[in-house]
């Protein structure tokens, strides 16, 4: 049974499709900058101040910002997978990504 999607379906899907591109492309990049081309001047590692836990070390930070690309990464893949298959509700991609990105914040917050 093929279903249409309704027109606000497919605006949280790009909804959700556009904040996990970006998500994934930030979390790849400071992976690449930090874990691999090691710029880490600007940054505060070492535990210092008010900063979440891995800012403890830069591979640490690095690793995590790896951790969150490859996730957000996997999730716009399957909602891109979507949007063209409709086999899941465009809803269920834009609330997994809203609920990993309050993942990520509380991530964040942990001590």
């Amino acid at each position: 049974m093929n279903k249409e999607k309704t027109i606000f379906e497919k605006i949280t899907t790009g909804i959700g499709i556009l904040l996990s591109g970006f998500l994934a492309f930030f979390g790849l990049s400071e992976f690449y900058k930090i874990g691999i081309l090691k710029q880490t001047e600007f940054y505060p590692f070492g535990g210092e101040g008010p900063v979440p836990y891995y800012y403890r070390t830069a591979e640490l930070y690095s690793y995590v910002n790896l951790t969150y690309g490859i996730v957000f990464g996997t999730l716009i893949g399957i909602a891109i997978w979507n949007w063209k298959r409709n086999k899941i509700s465009g809803f269920i991609t834009f609330g997994l990504t809203i609920i990993l990105i309050i993942i990520q914040v509380f991530h964040g917050l942990a001590e």
